[in-house]
């Protein structure tokens, strides 16, 4: 499962799924493989994932400060690029979303490997990995990402886009704040809360989940709004139409506001400054087994 802060079907699940965004048994041969060096329960499975792959004639492409840590006599190429056919990320769900957001106009494909706890994002990382993938015994997911922008009048101050979240909140002692929401430019309502989450279907297992937000299968085109610890019993999340616009606006904070992205970065909004969100154009291809069942792994997590 997608952590708090960090955060797919069979053919009974298909029906969320359109024929446009999904692939299967993709073939790979060109590899990039990016690895969360800061576990260090990676080290000593890079090297070993790394020889594997050499070995069974895949072209495999690292990062530089991957270099030190695969044997040395590994044929390997030395950065990763758009001509990649699938990017392994060995690490967990937030090693995910980094690769997501570093790799997005490239949109490879990427598949996750778990080293640590399960997770929604990535697969459980076995010594079938290999087999696998030159049997391509699997498929290829479009998710959905939103895209933010955060304004001063007509001017954009900065851009951003997640693969789970973009989260409107206090910082400091007190966090309360009051956020006036307006939907494809009609108003809608105000939030006194701590914060204001926007997630993907894909987010809604993450940081929404834990504010009591609705699950949503990954596969769906939607943008979900849950409010973060409300100051009323009224406030409740809403599922919007991905084609539609959110604006979020300060309209009182005792502390200063920050939006936070994925749960890995982020930036201050200033005074007179206002959020739009929207789904981006752009989607995260995620390479799933051919097997895989988003309620089984509901079931299991939950």
């Amino acid at each position: 499962m997608a952590s708090a802060r960090e955060a797919c079907p069979t053919a009974v699940t298909t029906r969320w799924i359109n024929a446009a965004t999904q692939m299967t048994n993709p073939k790979f041969k060109k590899i990039g493989v990016v690895a969360n060096l800061k576990k260090k329960e990676v080290k000593p499975i890079l090297a070993d994932l790394v020889s594997g792959l050499v070995d069974d004639g895949f072209e495999v492409f690292v990062e530089p400060r991957t270099q030190p840590f695969i044997d040395p006599n590994a044929n390997v190429e030395v950065g990763i690029s758009r001509g990649c056919d699938v990017i392994l990320s060995l690490g967990g769900d937030g090693t995910i979303l980094h690769v997501a957001r570093q790799f997005e106009r490239f949109e490879l494909p990427i598949l996750g490997l778990n080293v640590g706890r399960l997770g929604f994002l990535a697969e459980t990382l076995g010594s079938d990995i290999v087999d696998k993938l030159k049997s391509g015994r699997y498929t290829i997911q479009d998710r959905m990402r939103i895209k933010g922008r955060l304004m001063e009048g007509d001017v954009i101050v900065s851009g951003f886009s997640a693969l789970n979240d973009i989260v409107v909140h206090g910082a400091g002692f007190s966090r309360m704040i009051h956020v006036k929401t307006t939907i494809d430019g009609t108003p809608f309502r105000d939030y006194r809360a701590d914060g204001v989450i926007v997630s993907t279907p894909t987010g809604s297992t993450a940081y929404s989940l834990s504010a009591d937000g609705p699950l949503m299968a990954p596969t769906m085109e939607a943008i979900l709004v849950t409010p973060l610890c409300p100051h009323s019993m009224s406030a409740r999340p809403i599922v919007l139409d991905s084609n539609e616009t959110i604006k979020f606006e300060i309209s009182g904070a005792r502390s200063r506001i920050t939006v936070t992205v994925d749960g890995q970065e982020g930036s201050y909004m200033g005074k007179g400054q206002y959020l739009m969100v929207e789904k981006s154009q752009r989607v995260t291809r995620l390479v799933v087994p051919d097997d895989y069942d988003f309620y089984s792994l509901l079931r299991e997590k939950l």
